[in-house]
């Protein structure tokens, strides 16, 4: 098992570059499961995981709240999927959620990960963040 790593952020541009820095060194197959308060910088951390992966227009990276999932295309693919708005479980399996989740091709984010409950592989690995002030975030990678 792993230590948990911990970073501390000053601002949302401190969280991005982290996030681009730890995304240049993912592996196919890996699932991330964001966990923390609205606001707490989960978004703004694919954003930056998604330039550490290569998508184009990463600027346009945004919450899937309202559509469950986006897809963003790069050499390794990333599936973003936000479950804060899921009533049920069964919604994420009407739209494939375990192929996704276990493609070896490809990279999955899922936000508010705690609502897919079961959905969620064995092998995900959990990103805590915290709000510490107005712009400060503590993230915690385990």
């Amino acid at each position: 098992m792993r230590k948990p790593a911990e970073i501390l952020t000053a601002s949302a541009e401190e969280t991005i570059a982290f996030a681009k820095h730890f995304g240049q060194g993912l592996k196919p197959g890996s699932v991330f499961c964001l966990e923390g308060p609205l606001g707490s910088g989960k978004t703004t951390f694919v954003k930056g995981l998604a330039q550490g992966l290569g998508v184009d227009h990463s600027e346009q990276v945004k919450s899937p709240t309202f559509v469950l999932m986006h897809v963003y295309k790069s050499k390794t693919p990333l599936y973003h999927f936000d479950c804060y708005r899921l009533d049920s479980t069964e919604e994420l399996e009407n739209i494939g959620f375990g192929d996704f989740v276990n493609d070896p091709k490809a990279i999955s984010c899922v936000e508010w990960a705690e609502k897919a409950k079961d959905l969620i592989p064995p092998h995900a690995r959990h990103i805590h963040f915290e709000i510490l002030d107005t712009t400060r975030r503590r993230i915690i990678i385990s």
